[in-house]
């Protein structure tokens, strides 16, 4: 089977609140970023004619570089067929089905992880959106509800079967969140047991945890996080650090935090500017030297007009955050 996109890839995970336009820009921007993934977008509301769920599937600036993520609930594969039907004509990638969200609005109404717990509904769904989507179709998931792999394993296989072109694994439960540690010996399993690429997702957050998962668990590719949130130079500093050892890059923090705040003012609907804003921002002031500080500075600010009073008031303060180094 060809692959369907270079090896070692660097992917932008989706993620609510984070995957949005103004992010996939910034991080394209820097450079290094291969694959980037919508936020995730409910079938059902997609069809109804939701505002939200237009722009949460807004796949510039690169659509042949972004793959579109829908979920659907069991028991209801019609809208996720429909809702892919029309976007066929989209300029995107491909489109991904989420079967790993736990969060549990979605889980409890039979839609993310809760597909795990029915193979042969899951199988049929992918079988279903391969017969009227012309374009790669991917997967999302997570281990499951116990360290099971053989029972992963056969998930995946009847899913590669149905017709899926890759899969990405976030190795944790259903329920664990990020309390503990990924487990990456599930995707080298699954990597050397099906036969299509499979895509790493988990607890990488350096070059250092790039190539440790790339040399001991031989993913198809990387995709990262919250992390790229955190640092959306993550993808342009593990390339640099690929090609030449002593590879760094200086950031200024503040004009990056500017550019987000005129992306998100210039692409996302007032009325969700400021929550993902402060989304953003609770993971990007960790570069910061008082990051509690400005943090919480950064999340009681009322409008995007006081996030940047408040960042260059942070500055002026500690004038030594405003440009840093970063090699790993």
């Amino acid at each position: 089977m060809e692959r369907p996109f270079p090896p070692r890839s660097l992917f932008l995970a989706p993620m609510v609140e984070l995957s949005h336009k103004p992010l996939r820009i910034l991080a394209r921007e820097f450079g290094g970023l291969d694959i980037a993934c919508t936020e995730m977008a409910s079938a059902s509301l997609f069809l109804s004619g939701s505002a939200d769920e237009l722009w949460y599937l807004d796949p510039e600036p690169e659509p042949e570089r972004t793959m579109l993520q829908f979920y659907t609930m069991r028991g209801r594969t019609g809208p996720l067929l429909e809702a892919l039907e029309r976007c066929a004509d989209l300029g995107v990638m491909g489109a991904d089905i989420n079967f790993g969200c736990a969060a549990p609005r979605i889980s409890r109404a039979g839609g993310g992880v809760a597909w795990l717990e029915d193979p042969s509904g899951a199988w049929s769904l992918v079988a279903e959106a391969r017969r009227v989507w012309p374009k790669l179709l991917s997967a999302k998931l997570r281990i499951g509800t116990e360290e099971d792999y053989p029972r992963l394993r056969d998930f995946c296989l009847g899913l590669v079967d149905a017709g899926l072109d890759f899969l990405s694994l976030h190795p944790r439960l259903s329920d664990e969140k990020f309390r503990r540690k990924s487990r990456w010996d599930f995707v080298a399993k699954l990597a050397a047991d099906l036969s299509v690429p499979v895509v790493g997702n988990g607890d990488v957050r350096s070059y250092a945890d790039y190539r440790e998962r790339v040399e001991n668990y031989s993913p198809a590719g990387i995709m990262i996080g919250r992390e790229a949130a955190r640092r959306p130079w993550i993808f342009a500093l593990i390339r640099g650090r690929e090609a030449r050892a002593d590879f760094s890059l200086e950031i200024d923090l503040l004009a990056t935090a500017e550019r987000m705040l005129d992306l998100l003012e210039e692409h996302i609907p007032p009325k969700h500017r400021l929550e993902r804003a402060r989304r953003f921002f609770a993971y990007y002031s960790d570069n910061f030297t008082f990051a509690h500080h400005i943090k919480w500075r950064l999340q009681n600010a009322p409008d995007l007009g006081a996030m940047r009073a408040s960042l260059k008031s942070y500055l002026a303060e500690v004038p030594g955050d405003r440009k840093k180094t970063f090699s790993d």
